[in-house]
């Protein structure tokens, strides 16, 4: 793990403290990783001395509840809960289509490389069954298995092509979608620690 790394986890672990506060222990830690640069050690050197920045964060929150900088989660209001039970319809429903959009992005998203994919499978089969039936194809002349050979060859070729492409736009996708879950999953975290 590098600096920036450290410093943002850190960060994310210290979201229930105000902005000057939270500032204030990232300067800290901050200059605490330029020391021991300045001492010759690595980024990950320095960063490993220091810890886990959950650990630090869950520590430095531990101290600020004992002091009472902040107040510990206030209880949800009775009436907040009957108006989430009574408005379920509404925002469930609501809920509910957005979570099939999601899915149905997803679906349509990865609809590509399944169908190049597919594409390479298919096309190394036919290749190679043309490849051999070119030998066949003798009887009905040298042109004909020739053609049938270069058809082979060249279907080998996309094929071969399909297959990069699939591999390429897998890990673009997979990237983008662990992305996209991670912001899902901050925002949800962010809306847990708000109540």
């Amino acid at each position: 793990m590098n600096k920036q790394e450290f410093l943002y986890q850190l960060k994310e672990g210290l979201i229930r403290l105000d902005e000057v506060e939270k500032s204030q222990f990232i300067h800290y830690y901050d200059e605490l990783i330029e020391d021991y640069l300045e001492d010759g050690a690595s980024e990950e050197e320095a960063v490993e001395k220091l810890g886990k920045p959950s650990v630090i964060a869950s520590k430095i929150l531990e101290d600020a509840f004992e002091e009472g900088d902040f107040q510990p989660r206030k209880k949800v209001s009775p009436l907040i809960v009957v108006l989430l039970i009574l408005g379920f319809p509404l925002w469930g429903s609501l809920l509910i289509a957005l979570i099939a959009m999601i899915l149905s992005a997803y679906i349509v998203i990865w609809c590509l490389p399944f169908s190049t994919g597919v594409f390479a499978v298919v096309g190394l089969v036919a290749s190679v069954f043309s490849m051999f039936a070119s030998i066949f194809a003798m009887q009905d002349g040298i042109h004909v298995a020739v053609t049938q050979l270069g058809f082979g060859v060249m279907v080998l070729g996309l094929a071969i092509l399909s297959g990069i492409a699939t591999i390429n736009m897998a890990n673009y996708f997979i990237n983008i979608s662990r992305k996209f879950s991670n912001k899902v999953l901050h925002l949800i975290r962010v809306k847990e620690l708000l109540l």
